[in-house]
């Protein structure tokens, strides 16, 4: 993949597409009996395929990155895919080998439950052993307007927790099945809302259970109004809007072979199916507000109703909804739409019609739709490791993405360094409050293909780069904690931080691109940092060093390639035991990370 920047300061992507149709009936690799992850159409890539880089790649686009460490990676990379990736994504609360505590980290949310009520409440309490600065705690108040969108983007990046349970939390409740805080869902109900989605994805459900699971809440209730539908006297007193996206989001369903029956019968009899299921409020004062749904038989339409050529039976509107998922799974459009606007939504923005059709063999060949086997199988396929796949990141991905590999502990996110309020104030992005309202969040593409998204990033990489850059982080009253990446770095022989190594390591952890993208300029650049503190064309020319540097000036092995090299076996002091000097070490390591951050390279992964 070339990554260029155009003069108007926009992101241009050209990616090399190549289509094999024979990879349609390629034979699954290993046994896909004996190891229950592999899916026709999703043939595992081999073992000497799966490297370091791969397991990466899927830390970053599954799991926000992760905050696995280096040897965790490097186990993973030696085991088979298909018994790596059990080990990798589950949805379970917690995941340590994912998520372990950071060096000297105590990560006493190993301890909480791990929903966003319980890590909510916690946070937000003067309980013995929070951590969260006092000056903070109100953010995370349930009834607090922020509180669904604060607690869950310390949850994605807090170490003792599990990433990858809230990179799928985050996809259904914001992109699939997405509500919004600004439409009138309350934050209750929001917090519920998730929470209930990954406690039926963690017990293993059926997906269409899962999709049931969340069709049946108040946050969807609230949203498009149907709390209010009631049946009456033959009369359907209803609005048809969740009538229709239940269909047409949660489950793919466009009613396109006969969209008369679709809008006069399916639709309409959804709308009766929703009557007599009002929000009501079963805990006070002000706990859990309104983010339940009462589930009536009076004002129900309590007769079967043909929905999607089904008879659709239930005493409660529950019950159908139940019912309509058990038919919806099943039907030909969800067989085909649903699995490409999962890994449309989740891993590859270049789905070509070959892709889409091995998706739908893979989907159509669980008899149990489970969301997890299918991602695992996708994870270590053939087609999520192809150089043609590409996901450009939106800005919330590539927040968290940063945080995860670019923080180092739990007390470093306490004291904010990611500052989350520039997700909302430097770029316009809201989590629980989707850009495009029930049709989703920020897409990848809409992020990576803005010249003013690229344009605020680089700013904030170089105008705000003391996030990094400072080797103390500080907040309230509190003495300053500083960052300790000489426990992170890769030591040579000797014991020694060598700055080549640093420089690759730093890439690869940051972007996981195996190096592909880390050319003569790149290497350079990081070298002169963490080297000299300065600017490789400030070392190379001091007289001029704004001059531009170009590959030609490198072509020749000489002058600023030999310098480069020479620069490359200089020490960083990360453990020095002079502060001054270990500090200085670590500013560079902190502006190698902002050089490496606005790059273009940050705004996208491709598959190999």
């Amino acid at each position: 993949m070339r990554i260029a920047r155009h003069r108007s300061g926009s992101l241009r992507f050209t990616t090399s597409v190549i289509v094999c149709l024979m990879l349609l009936w390629a034979p699954v690799q290993g046994n896909p009996v004996a190891n229950g992850i592999s899916l026709p159409g999703l043939p595992a890539v081999s073992d000497a395929a799966w490297d370091n880089t791969a397991v990466r790649k899927v830390l970053h686009a599954f799991a926000y990155g992760g905050q696995a460490r280096d040897a965790q990676i490097r186990d993973w990379a030696r085991m088979p895919p298909a018994r790596a990736i059990v080990e990798i994504l589950s949805f379970e609360p917690h995941n340590p080998k994912l998520s372990p505590p950071g060096v000297s980290d105590e990560a006493r949310e190993f301890l909480l439950p791990g929903t966003l009520r319980s890590l909510s409440d916690y946070w937000a309490s003067d309980r013995p052993g929070n951590r969260m600065p006092p000056g903070r705690r109100y953010l995370f108040r349930v009834d607090e307007w922020n509180a669904p969108r604060s607690t869950w983007l310390h949850a994605a990046r807090m170490r003792g927790l599990n990433p990858f349970r809230e990179r799928i939390g985050f996809f259904e409740t914001n992109v699939h099945m997405a509500v919004n805080l600004a439409a009138g869902v309350t934050t209750w109900q929001m917090i519920r809302y998730y929470d209930d989605i990954l406690a039926a994805l963690r017990a293993g459900k059926p997906y269409e259970e899962v999709i049931a699971v969340a069709a049946a809440s108040a946050a969807v209730a609230r949203q498009y109004g149907h709390e209010e539908n009631w049946f009456y006297d033959g009369e359907c007193y209803c609005n048809e809007d969740f009538a229709r996206e239940i269909h047409q989001l949660f489950f793919g369903i466009l009613g396109t072979d006969d969209p008369d029956y679709h809008e006069q019968v399916t639709i309409k009899n959804t709308a009766a199916a929703l009557t007599g299921m009002p929000i009501v409020a079963r805990e006070a004062p002000y706990d859990w507000a309104g983010a339940y749904v009462d589930f009536r038989s009076e004002g129900h339409h309590s007769r079967p109703l043909e929905i999607l050529g089904t008879t659709i039976r239930g005493a409660t509107a529950r019950e159908k909804i139940h019912a309509i998922a058990k038919v919806a799974i099943e039907h030909e459009e969800s067989l085909d739409n649903l699995p490409v606007i999962i890994i449309g939504g989740l891993a590859d923005d270049n789905l070509t019609p070959a892709k889409r059709e091995r998706l739908r063999r893979a989907w159509r060949a669980m008899g149990h739709k489970s969301l997890l086997r299918f991602l695992r199988a996708y994870a270590i396929s053939t087609m999520f490791h192809s150089e043609d796949r590409v996901k450009y990141h939106n800005s919330i991905e590539r927040h968290l993405i940063t945080a995860n590999r670019a923080g180092l502990s739990n007390p470093e996110h306490f004291r904010d360094l990611m500052e989350n309020w520039r997700l909302e104030w430097v770029e316009g992005v809201r989590p629980f409050e989707p850009a495009h309202d029930v049709f989703g969040a920020q897409t990848g593409p809409e992020a990576a293909n803005s010249a003013q998204v690229f344009r605020l990033n680089y700013n904030d990489m170089t105008q705000s780069g003391w996030r990094f850059s400072s080797p103390l982080i500080y907040y309230e009253d509190r003495r300053p904690l500083e960052r300790n990446w000489g426990s992170y770095a890769p030591r040579m022989s000797g014991g020694r931080f060598q700055v080549d190594a640093v420089a690759e390591w730093l890439w690869q952890r940051l972007l996981a691109d195996g190096l592909k993208n880390y050319g003569d300029l790149e290497r350079a650049q990081l070298h002169a940092l963490l080297a000299t503190g300065k600017d490789f064309g400030a070392v190379a020319f001091p007289s001029t060093p704004n001059r531009p540097m170009t590959p030609a000036d490198f072509a020749d092995g000489g002058g600023p390639a030999d310098l480069a090299h020479r620069l490359g076996k200089r020490s960083l002091a990360l453990q020095s035991a002079d502060e001054e000097t270990r500090h200085e070490a670590k500013r560079r390591v902190g502006q190698a990370v902002n050089f490496i951050l606005a790059t273009p390279y940050a705004f996208a992964q491709e598959g190999r």
